[in-house]
């Protein structure tokens, strides 16, 4: 029995160079009836390099619109979409065999139906200094991985995206083009979403992909700002979910008096640029643990600083509203 066409989704923002090969292992399988490419407003190539591969492969749909962010992006995709299946798919996850064809398999006879693949994180066989953030990022990943396959009803309430499956009749009943723009955790308000809307959610490790995740001290230090940010607007529409938003609350109470105090509006100027330069010698010196402890020290500075600071914005807008 042939599986049902499904229409993969890829929100995708200059990341012209990463797309050959998250999109050619996509069409290798038969059930991807269409590739919905949404350009998010990229300055890049991208549109032009999409365009030009359609006119091989009819499948492959570009779309562009102005930078809106991956959650609208995201449901411009689905709105977009011919199939009632869709696989939402980043633009840095590289689909394994048979992808495509395992999700519309586990949505045979189930309806409302959310499916999470698994997309573990590309290591280097030799480690050099640098790498702090992706070895960090990978080790998370795997840990919220094993709480899926304990208890599948955190899924939704620590959602990693990008592999991930829907029906589009359930997804176009989530969220709305007027929510507050969010720059990260979008899978996870995405998450939540499904989980007002009353869908189930199922984790399987035989769905695999391969995620490439690169980022610089720097980088990685503005995502845990924009982290802080999201983490405090999500906690405005779900106020119930404080002890897995607030930076401050899953650390140890002496961790969370220094983070606390290092995050200060006047302190952490000096402090993250001295946890910066700590990591990047001690990535040279391959101290490799204090390498680890450093990244994520600088972290939780700066999601904790970006957190406080945003979550009194949200307060005052709130209050005027």
């Amino acid at each position: 029995m042939n599986s049902p066409l499904v229409s993969v989704v890829i929100p995708t923002f200059n990341r012209r160079q990463s797309l050959d090969k998250v999109i050619s292992p996509l069409l290798d399988d038969p059930t991807a009836g269409e590739i919905v490419v949404v350009i998010d407003g990229a300055s890049d190539d991208t549109f032009e390099f999409l365009t030009d591969w359609s006119s091989s492969e009819p499948r492959i749909r570009a779309i562009y619109q102005e930078n809106s962010g991956e959650a609208l992006a995201r449901r411009r995709g689905i709105y977009e979409a011919r199939f009632d299946l869709v696989l939402l798919i980043d633009d840095d996850v590289e689909a394994g065999p048979g992808l495509v064809t395992g999700h519309a398999r586990l949505h045979s006879g189930s309806d409302h139906l959310v499916v999470l693949g698994y997309m573990p994180v590309i290591l280097s066989s030799r480690r050099k200094g640098g790498q702090a953030a992706t070895i960090l990022y990978a080790k998370e990943y795997e840990k919220i991985c094993k709480l899926y396959e304990k208890d599948r009803t955190e899924i939704f309430r620590h959602l990693w995206g990008g592999n991930m499956s829907i029906r589009r009749a359930d997804a176009l009943r989530l969220g709305g083009e007027n929510e507050v723009r969010l720059d990260y955790h979008a899978d996870l308000r995405f998450g939540l979403q499904c989980e007002t809307a009353g869908l189930t959610a199922v984790f399987d490790r035989s769905l695999a992909s391969r995620h490439w995740h690169e980022r610089s001290l720097r980088k990685f230090a503005a995502d845990a700002g924009r982290s802080g940010i999201a983490r405090a607007e999500i906690l405005w529409e779900y106020p119930d979910l404080a002890p897995t938003l607030n930076p401050l609350l899953d650390i140890s109470s002496r961790g969370k008096l220094v983070v606390r105090y290092l995050s200060l509006p006047w302190i952490r100027p000096l402090a993250s640029p001295i946890a910066m330069t700590l990591c990047y010698w001690s990535g040279r010196f391959k101290a490799w643990r204090l390498e680890i402890a450093l990244t994520r020290a600088l972290r939780r500075i700066e999601t904790a600083h970006a957190f406080r600071k945003f979550s009194k914005i949200v307060a005052r807008r709130s209050m005027v509203s």
